[in-house]
């Protein structure tokens, strides 16, 4: 199966170039390319400009290396490339380019060429892929074709460099023989310069079988014993410091060396750094940096060489230390050079390597490891024998959606940074934090048990109790986190991740800061997944039901309406609570679904009843997610429901619950303005439990207020609820809306409402939610 995403991308890329020496580098390449992109055939190829000949240095067909002769650049896929850079065919390309047999041998239909260049930027070739059917690449193709197409010129580059110097030293050597057939006194130079060119060449063909660390190593090494100096190393500048360098690799007197960071201005590595080269004949101990603490006070001569990238930006430099004084440089200065590009090449190898896997393993939002990094890290750490116990937490953000929803993703994306910034911080060493996606993320605490996971939990938690001043916005937010602890509940990564998931679950369901993995919380996930689907069973074969309760007049008892209340039998759990089922179809993506039953059903039994001859007074009320009002075409699929059934708008009352507008209040002012031309009555359910704003309160087009069956059940006995009940009464009132008490239980409470000026209501008390058939009954005769 190939790769969509961009890190899985990138880190397959990364995974296939880390392990490839430089011998084999561009067969290598044209395998990788063909297994992660999903192609039939690639190929590298070079093009010799001033003879019009392309060279493939390697092709991949179906599965296995071919080799194909030179062939003429003329009228091929391979010229267009050389003029543009880069050419794209979908299909038809053998129809396109007739003359290119290459084309018609492999059947090639789709093609896409990318430029290879040299570091300074000349065109040496051209990576192909070729399709025998239309060619539909993966998501971030071209980035991965950049960047192998950087990898590919840094190479070739050092092939044809490498070669070239090989030509000249041996046409060198011809020409001292020669000079040294007639000249006996020339013959012991002779022999030192042979001797010294047969050294470079070793050198260069004994690198070209490493890469990374131990290249650099190496290259070191070797320069060193070819120029007989006593110190050769490799430094590299600072990211953040152009003033100071870091050796990556440092040998005296042939011995690795502890590496180190040193500070430029005023030795010869700065100038290095200004002029491009440095040369000290004698006395260089003195100009040495500090941070050497004396250790060459013994060295004389010094040659040092800057190493730039292909963009000609310096990196870091490349030089040697000799114990005497140099008499003649120019033998040094033009093998430093050979090795100055080799090591500069290799440098911006690797920093192309760091950039595929920053795309595979960072999250470019935060910084910090992503998904697949953190799965790698988890995993080498419960491998370690040395590992006993550790702790992994998961973290979910409390509603932050609803920053996404009103202050927009580009806010969002900065206020995880801030986040992640402020998680990192509440961290101790040794504690690995990562981004898995969205607005989740996971701490690893390796040594930990549970009680001190569980402090850990709790630092996290508090290092995000302070607003986040974001863009001049204030945001207060709050976080779920799950522990799970191994090996005690589980053995492996996968499972330890599951684990901690379900016990992330239970803490925002019990809205808890954090919670720690118990075995019976697997047994509640697997129950409401078995109940989630078989509710979307049910919805699809629409086996729920509805049933009413009655509103009434609390001054004369008479029916003003009712509300439609879903209902679930299922053969196999019997009744389902809704307490059950609704938070499940919320929580699995079902309620819209469920919603729209529900619109359907309540229309179809308005129509049934009126075809009885039943008539029922004022207005029937229907539930409305939160996510249904983020739904665009709510108010199409409500007014064909009453149309189809031949209801009118007017004979039904939408509610939505107070937090539910808050999710996105401006769209549900909007919504509801749209909603209230069309005649349907709106309530706001549950009011005073959302926390809204009363300035949005004013603009919602609403007719009526429920008040919390919370506050009604207790305000008897509360003085807290009862102050609670008054103050919503009169402040609807004042916005001239009228007010419905729900779970009415006794005639005293109904006493306590209409002295406070609540005149309807509903509850036990007038009676239970009723099947249609009884509700017709009893209050439709």
């Amino acid at each position: 199966m190939l790769p969509t995403s961009a890190p899985e991308i990138f880190r397959q890329l990364a995974d296939k170039l880390s392990c490839v020496s430089e011998e084999g580098f561009f067969q290598h390449l044209v395998r990788s390319l063909a297994g992660i992109l999903g192609v039939d055939h690639a190929a590298i190829e070079y093009v010799d400009s001033h003879q019009g000949t392309v060279s493939t240095l390697a092709a991949w067909s179906q599965g296995e290396f071919i080799e194909t002769a030179p062939y003429s650049l003329q009228s091929t896929p391979c010229q267009q490339v050389a003029e543009h850079s880069r050419l794209f065919v979908l299909a038809s390309a053998r129809q396109q380019f007739p003359d290119d047999q290459r084309l018609d041998a492999l059947s090639v239909e789709g093609y896409l060429g990318i430029s290879i260049a040299a570091p300074g930027g000349g065109f040496l070739g051209a990576i192909a892929l070729m399709h025998s059917s239309a060619l539909e690449l993966p998501p971030y193709a071209d980035e991965v074709l950049r960047i192998s197409a950087a990898l590919a010129g840094a190479e070739l580059a050092r092939q044809l460099a490498e070669s070239q110097t090989r030509e000249r030293l041996l046409y060198k050597q011809q020409a001292l023989k020669r000079i040294g057939q007639h000249n006996t006194a020339l013959i012991n130079t002779i022999h030192e310069q042979q001797r010294f060119q047969h050294a470079v060449v070793s050198v260069a063909t004994a690198v070209s079988a490493e890469n990374g660390e131990a290249f650099l190593h190496q290259l070191t090494a070797h320069m060193a014993e070819a120029l007989s100096a006593e110190v050769g190393f490799i430094a590299l500048l600072d990211e953040q410091d152009a003033d100071i360098a870091h050796t990556l690799t440092l040998y005296v007197h042939g011995q690795c060396q502890d590496n180190f960071a040193y500070y430029l201005p005023g030795v010869p590595c700065h100038k290095v750094m200004v002029e491009q080269e440095c040369i000290v004949h004698e006395g260089a101990a003195i100009m040495l940096p500090t941070e050497t603490n004396g250790a060459l006070s013994w060295v004389n001569g010094y040659v040092g060489r800057r190493l730039d990238d292909s963009h000609g930006q310096p990196m870091g430099l490349i030089g040697v230390m000799f114990k005497k004084p140099l008499d003649d440089v120019d033998v040094v200065r033009n093998v430093l050079q050979i090795f100055a590009a080799r090591a500069a090449s290799e440098l911006e190898r690797q920093q192309d390597e760091v950039r595929i896997r920053q795309l595979a393993f960072c999250d470019s939002g935060t910084q910090l490891p992503n998904r697949a990094a953190f799965m790698r890290h988890l995993e080498r750490v419960v491998a370690d024998k040395h590992t006993t116990e550790l702790a992994l937490l998961l973290l979910d953000l409390n509603h932050f959606k609803e920053i996404n929803d009103t202050a927009g993703h580009d806010l969002g994306d900065l206020v995880l940074k801030a986040v992640a910034k402020r998680f990192a911080a509440s961290l101790t060493e040794g504690q690995y934090l990562a981004r898995l996606g969205g607005d989740e993320f996971v701490v690893v605490c390796p040594g930990v048990e549970a009680n001190r996971a569980l402090a850990t939990a709790q630092q996290l938690c508090d290092s995000i109790a302070q607003p986040f001043i974001v863009e001049q916005h204030s945001f207060e937010l709050s976080v779920g986190i799950g522990l799970a602890l191994y090996p005690q509940h589980a053995a492996t990564p996968l499972e330890l991740l599951k684990h901690a998931d379900i016990a992330m679950y239970q803490a925002k369901r019990q809205k808890l800061p954090a919670c720690v993995f118990e075995p019976w919380m697997g047994r509640v996930v697997a129950e409401q997944l078995h109940i989630a689907k078989r509710l979307a069973s049910a919805i699809a074969a629409k086996q729920l039901s509805l049933h009413f309760q009655p509103q009434v007049d609390l001054h004369s008892g008479q029916l003003i309406g009712a509300e439609a209340l879903c209902r679930w039998h299922d053969e196999e759990l019997g009744d389902v609570s809704p307490g059950k089922f609704i938070p499940i179809a919320e929580e699995r993506g079902m309620i819209v679904a469920l919603g729209s039953w529900v619109i359907e059903e309540a229309c179809r039994q308005l129509a049934a009843w009126r075809e009885q001859g039943r008539s029922m007074p004022g207005q029937l009320a229907i539930n409305i997610a939160a996510q249904q009002f983020e739904e665009d075409d709510l108010v199409t699929g409500l007014l064909g429901c009453c149309a189809h059934f031949g209801v009118e708008a007017k004979q039904l009352s939408l509610e939505i619950t107070e937090s539910g507008i808050m999710e996105n209040p401006e769209k549900a002012i909007a919504m509801t303005e749209v909603l209230k031309s069309k005649g349907l009555g709106l309530s706001i359910d549950d009011f005073g439990t959302g926390y809204s704003s009363l300035a949005y309160l004013k603009r919602f087009a609403a007719d009526k207020i429920k008040i919390d069956i919370s506050f009604v059940r207790d305000m008897l006995t509360s003085d807290n609820d009862r102050v609670i009940v008054a103050t919503i009464i009169a402040m609807a009132n004042t916005l001239g809306l009228e007010t419905i008490a729900e779970g009415i239980e006794n005639q005293n409470q109904i006493n306590a409402l209409l002295a406070m000026g609540c005149a309807q209501g509903q509850g036990y008390y007038f009676d239970r939610p009723l099947a249609a058939a009884k509700f017709a009954q009893r209050w439709l005769s």
